[in-house]
């Protein structure tokens, strides 16, 4: 493996009097970097976003280095703030600047960026919720997190979820400022967090798209993502990017492209043709679940242990339950990509739906 990272390289036009990122001017290898983490799995970009030396791609043991093909030209893309993209040609970016109103190209500053497999993820992460995402990514570095976006799913989504069956949560808040400080729950609700690791990130875009939960700017890089891949790969832009073929009974929401012929199998059992799935945890098992989604086991952990290090004063205590089905389940896992509170998000996202 390298010593080092791989690392791409971005241009980024940025308009100083505003402190705004106009536009990025980028290559075919921001492409497949961008194209290489959408098929990347939950479990695996937030593993290597945990570690702040991440070597890009070194997820399953082995290196996937952005390799140029000789044979081919490069392509050049702009792409705006908001994660439009166009092609890199000269009028389009005077167009585009006319557009913004520039008038004085000596208000325009370039900034040439090293980004690796981290910081393509980080800006993805904004691109959930801001509308501005380069200017946040890379000038403003805002903090990403936060517990209050909201989490809207449009009415015919729920009409659409007939005789689902739902998971109940016992959640236990602090009532001054209704903040969740755990959860009590069985193993249906921990297989569901379990399973979002499982899920590539497209086909997580695709789930909250689809659902029209609020999404920042990642939809107009969805859809242009279809534009740059049929330059670079006119043939295979089409099946560029991974197509999910397998889900299992403990994967909710379950996630399956068209096939014809399909069968559930259990990845953690040592027959691989076993269609009988026993979950990512033990039956019957009980576990306390933290608002940022720590898992234990109850049975290792003591509760008064638990609220004595929390400091809260027991009048201050109050539990509730919460009832959990397909649409609360892409509600939290919306959540969990853009709130460092993913739980109390989700509640708050349940309170309003009631409204």
């Amino acid at each position: 493996m390298a010593s080092e990272s791989t690392r791409i390289s971005i241009k980024l036009l940025i308009d100083q009097e505003r402190n705004k990122v106009i536009l990025a001017e980028a290559g075919n290898d921001f492409v497949d970097t961008l194209r290489s983490i959408l098929m990347f799995p939950l479990g695996s970009i937030a593993n290597f976003r945990q570690t702040s030396n991440s070597r890009a791609w070194d997820v399953s043991g082995r290196e996937m280095d952005v390799v140029k093909d000789e044979t081919k030209g490069e392509s050049m893309f702009f792409i705006t703030d908001g994660l439009v993209v166009m092609k890199g040609l000269p009028g389009n970016l005077i167009q585009f600047l006319h557009k913004l109103g520039i008038k004085n190209f000596h208000q325009i500053k370039e900034e040439v960026l090293e980004i690796d497999s981290y910081e393509m993820s980080n800006l993805l992460s904004y691109s959930l919720f801001s509308k501005t995402t380069l200017t946040d990514a890379f000038l403003r570095k805002q903090r990403i997190l936060s517990g209050e976006k909201s989490l809207l799913v449009a009415p015919n989504m729920e009409e659409t979820v007939e005789n689902d069956v739902k998971t109940r949560v016992k959640i236990i808040l602090r009532k001054s400022d209704r903040k969740i400080l755990f959860a009590e729950t069985n193993e249906d609700f921990v297989d569901l967090l379990f399973s979002f690791l499982t899920i590539p990130f497209d086909s997580v875009l695709e789930l909250l798209l689809g659902s029209n939960l609020t999404i920042g700017s990642i939809s107009y890089l969805l859809q242009d993502l279809n534009i740059m891949l049929s330059i670079i790969e006119p043939k295979n832009s089409k099946k560029a990017v991974l197509q999910p073929f397998y889900s299992c009974p403990k994967e909710f929401p379950n996630i399956c492209s068209e096939v014809r012929f399909s069968s559930f199998l259990d990845p953690k059992s040592p027959n691989p043709n076993s269609s009988f799935s026993s979950g990512y945890v033990l039956k019957n098992s009980s576990f306390l679940v933290t608002d940022d989604l720590v898992v234990k086991s109850l049975s290792s952990v003591s509760i008064i242990s638990v609220l004595k290090e929390l400091n809260i004063p027991l009048v201050d205590v109050e539990q509730q339950v919460i009832s959990i089905g397909q649409v609360e389940a892409l509600a939290l896992l919306k959540a969990c990509l853009c709130s460092s509170s993913p739980l109390s998000a989700l509640k708050n996202y349940i309170v309003k739906k009631r409204k």
